[in-house]
């Protein structure tokens, strides 16, 4: 089986430059402008790491995330991307210098979680492009290749819990202290908890129903 053709940037980015919104959370496949990553150097680098891996306790950040350096690289003909460099991942598109660029998937290191907040993020890989990227992943450190809907199947319910995060942060991140604490206090209530809810695409409309509701009551209570 081959890795899946590289994604055009159309599909691969969730937003690129201008079109980053700083609230959303920090999350796999988001790529930043300059990064200090310890035993690679100051490049451009893509988170790597797990959500799960980056939050702790109280929807607090980790003091330091998993990342990969990305680098300027040549373009080459379709099917070779699919065949071999199991250890770059295409990335298009990106407005950095250079006309194309690649994740240097072991090119890896831990890079301080205040440093990515303190550079420009300048792009955030869409769902399926979070999906190749983990392909890509997993093929350069076992060399098995696992279909892109498998990593959908594994990551969806955390798409849908990063982005209600976001819209938590844009509606209340002005009136609400914390706004990540007080999002996964919300979360986690319930029994079952909304976040285990999540994993059935089922219960997700009705949870960012039941989110908005409270939305609406902690803004009219202000």
């Amino acid at each position: 089986m081959n890795l899946e053709k590289p994604i055009q940037p159309d599909r691969l980015y969730r937003a690129v430059g201008a079109e980053v919104i700083s609230a959303r959370p920090i999350f796999t496949g988001d790529v930043y402008q300059s990064v200090n990553i310890p035993g690679v150097g100051v490049s451009a680098a893509i988170v790597i790491a797990h959500p799960c891996s980056i939050r702790g306790s109280a929807g607090s950040l980790s003091e330091q995330i998993l990342v990969a350096s990305v680098e300027q690289h040549a373009q080459h003909p379709d099917g070779r991307w699919e065949k071999g460099f199991y250890n770059r991942m295409p990335l298009a598109g990106l407005p950095l210098k250079g006309e194309f660029h690649v994740a240097r998937l072991d090119r890896l290191g831990l890079a301080a979680t205040d440093s990515l907040r303190e550079t420009t993020r300048i792009a955030c890989l869409s769902h399926p492009g979070i999906n190749q990227l983990q392909q890509r992943l997993v093929s350069h450190l076992t060399r098995h290749v696992n279909p892109v809907e498998h990593f959908y199947e594994t990551f969806a319910h955390t798409y849908e819990e990063a982005d209600l995060l976001e819209e938590w942060i844009l509606e209340l991140g002005s009136t609400e202290d914390s706004p990540e604490a007080s999002f996964e206090t919300w979360l986690r209530e319930g029994d079952p908890s909304r976040q285990l809810r999540l994993k059935d695409m089922a219960e997700r409309r009705s949870i960012r129903q039941e989110m908005n509701s409270e939305i609406r009551r902690r803004r009219t209570r202000r």
